[in-house]
């Protein structure tokens, strides 16, 4: 495979250019050619609104070796300060007015302010070279959505266009395919959305430059509807490529940054949290010779007879015929070596409620009884490691009370190198990953809470209102996993009110699910209101599996004033309650496990083999089958819950376990009773059953 091409990002803002944190263009630019395998950013700067700077910058990177294409973002304008056309005017050698006029037509279809646009584009030719060959530099608007709708309408032929302006190709291919092209199909001539996929679904597939064909999602235009046309002319078939579950999770994993740091006293609050570097001992413990046994300190000379009892630790050596009253865990006096169990004495005499003498009834021998300094835990032992969860058990949390004593300190960004801790008794921090926030919403007119009383409020038919079981049902999964959860109710189908929910998710939260919105329906505005309203990326929109085919996992652009400039993760689940619990489990749970920053063999929810009870049958989609897995005498076994359905609340009652079975082929159309196949596993193995 070729190696990517090399981008350079120039931003253009006066006010960026001061403060670099209100740039909302450079992240949205680099988000999206990130996603694109044929594109590798490597240089990036913020400049003035000033054509020397400009012209500067761009000269410098195209004198650069290994830079195929600079992308610039603002001063495109008609106002008094946009200069970038004449910055860079000079630069280019060779125009590329077929990429402006691509722009220019691909705004002007979104807004006829586009009219107002300037851009340039075109090769610097290389002087060194002498071949012909060059840097391509094109200029894109100065909003983050203008940018990456104008970007996202030349990924189709830039990679093409590289492949010649920067390194020489013949383009041999290409000419060929555009000679083979069906006119009659041309866009703007009555073809329809499904033909215009289709065109490019077989352009795609003949060419021969050994790069990846950029997919449908970074295509001419924005893949989700267009909510302002009318809804006879909405798209009656979706245009997001359907991709497998390993590729949506690989996706996932890749765009999923892992929390910052906070410090929080060792204590029950620590439950939840993953700690970010490893534990350990800066001591021995114990750290002197201490009894593990309640008994009398002596030493092993000492014969069997009577003995005066101490219960004050002294703090020089008993004298003969003295021994010291001990309870099991604390260290022994000076002098003494070995500890006698309470069971070998017996008491001769007292004084008022305490014993005054007590009778040795055997002899010990030398470090009986006794832990060593160090049997628990030496000096440099590593006892917890980075990545370990704190879990509910109590585990974690004993032996960080039992190392650290005092208080813990929680994480570094994910990237850094641990630095180890140490551990000493009068004070102490450990670092911990903070734990993410979670957002969750519920779309749809016909939704009313648990609770309700009344008809929807947002409903003006008849029906009966539908009572919305996914939102209280992932806050409960959330909570008991210990996140914290905003919120956000039920939203109506408009576009106001969706905007408005994911903005305040947006500023509030680390990760956002919403249930429902996300297929074909008048009402399912979640993909537009990303791509068009938030300049956000949508990683896929559709996977093969059964259930939770409409899933759609996107990011948005982090907001300009956040401490933290990692984008935020949108993972749009379908309506029905078993697609909505299933993909939770699959997909988000694994993201909310690697950005509390588990350990990668932790990221996703563990496998294990199963027997089935019973035949199921293949679907053509593979298929997570929910079930209850329950210990037998013959191992694990899986019990179906009945119908399958998406809809059938009730096969998610009691669920521990998901089925991962293949799709159905013609030799194989059902897994037989008995055959064993793999199971994710979702709650607690159940009770053991005959």
């Amino acid at each position: 495979m070729p190696e990517p091409y090399s981008v350079a990002v120039l931003v253009v803002s006066d006010t960026a250019a001061t403060t670099a944190s209100t740039d909302l263009s450079g992240p949205a630019l680099r988000e999206l050619l990130h996603s694109h395998p044929d594109f590798n950013v490597v240089q990036q700067a913020i400049v003035p609104d000033e054509k020397a700077r400009i012209h500067d910058q761009v000269k410098s990177w195209c004198g650069t070796d290994g830079i195929d294409l600079v992308l610039t973002s603002g001063g495109t304008g008609f106002g008094v300060k946009d200069l970038t056309p004449e910055a860079l005017g000079p630069l280019i050698d060779k125009p590329a007015p077929g990429l402006v006029i691509q722009m220019i037509n691909t705004s002007l279809s979104i807004t006829p302010f586009a009219s107002l646009a300037r851009p340039v584009a075109g090769i610097h030719l290389d002087t060194k070279a002498q071949d012909g060959t060059g840097t391509m530099i094109i200029t894109l608007p100065g909003s983050p959505k203008g940018a990456k709708e104008n970007l996202q309408s030349l990924l189709r032929v830039l990679p093409h266009a590289l492949e010649l302006s920067t390194r020489g190709g013949s383009g041999r291919v290409v000419h060929k395919e555009l000679g083979n092209v069906d006119r009659t199909k041309a866009v703007g001539t009555g073809a329809s959305n499904q033909d215009v996929a289709e065109e490019r679904k077989h352009r795609g597939c003949g060419h021969d430059h050994g790069h990846h064909a950029p997919k449908p999602r970074t295509g001419n235009q924005p893949l989700s509807q267009d909510p302002s046309r009318s809804v006879a002319k909405r798209q009656r078939a979706s245009l997001y490529p359907m991709v497998e579950c390993r590729e949506a999770l690989s996706l996932i994993f890749d765009h999923t940054p892992v929390t910052s740091v906070e410090t929080v006293p060792t204590d029950e609050h620590l439950i939840g949290h993953v700690l970010a570097q490893d534990v350990v001992s800066d001591v021995n413990i114990p750290m002197r010779p201490s009894t593990n046994v309640d008994g009398y300190a002596v030493r092993s000379t000492d014969k069997p007879g009577v003995y005066k009892v101490v219960i004050e630790y002294p703090s020089s050596p008993l004298p003969e015929g003295t021994i010291y009253r001990i309870n099991t865990g604390a260290p022994l006096p000076p002098g003494m070596d070995s500890v006698i169990m309470v069971e070998d004495t017996q008491v001769v005499s007292t004084e008022g409620d305490e014993e005054k003498e007590v009778e040795l009834l055997a002899q010990v021998d030398l470090g009986e009884n006794v832990r060593k300094p160090g049997s628990d835990v030496k000096l440099g032992e590593k006892v917890l490691e980075q990545g370990v969860y704190v879990s509910g058990v109590g585990g974690e949390l004993g032996t960080l009370a039992f190392i650290v004593k005092r208080s813990v300190s929680r994480a570094y960004q994910f990237g850094s190198p641990p630095r180890l801790i140490r551990c000493s008794l009068p004070f102490v921090q450990a670092k911990i990953h903070r734990k993410p926030i979670v957002a969750i919403l519920s779309t749809g007119n016909e939704l009313v809470n648990i609770q309700y009383t009344s008809k929807p409020k947002y409903s003006t038919s008849s029906f009966s209102a539908i009572i919305d079981s996914n939102r209280p049902s992932l806050i409960q999964i959330l909570e008991n996993l210990h996140f914290q959860v905003l919120d956000l109710g039920i939203i109506g189908d408009t576009m106001a009110e969706t905007v408005a929910a994911l903005k305040k998710a947006k500023e509030e939260a680390d990760i956002i699910i919403t249930t429902g919105g996300t297929s074909m329906g008048v009402g399912d505005l979640l993909k537009p209101c990303i791509e068009r309203e938030f300049g956000g990326t949508i990683h896929f929109g559709r996977v093969a599996m059964k259930p939770g085919k409409p899933t759609t996992f996107a990011t948005l652009p982090a907001h300009p004033r956040a401490p933290n400039r990692d984008p935020k993760l949108v993972f749009a689940l379908p309506g029905n309650p078993a697609s909505a619990l299933v993909t939770f489990f699959i997909f988000v749970l694994p993201a909310l496990r690697k950005m509390q920053g588990r350990r990668q063999s932790e990221w996703e929810l563990p496998r294990v083999p199963v027997v089935l009870n019973s035949t199921v049958s293949l679907d053509p989609r593979p298929e997570y089958h929910r079930v209850w897995v329950r210990p037998t005498t013959q191992g694990l076994k899986a019990f179906s819950t009945g119908g399958q359905r998406s809809s059938r609340t009730v096969s998610l009652a009691g669920v521990n376990g998901l089925l991962e079975l293949p799709n159905e082929t013609e030799e194989e159309k059902e897994k037989k009773q008995g055959e064993t196949v793999m199971c994710v596993l979702v709650g607690e193995i159940g009770s053991a059953l005959a």
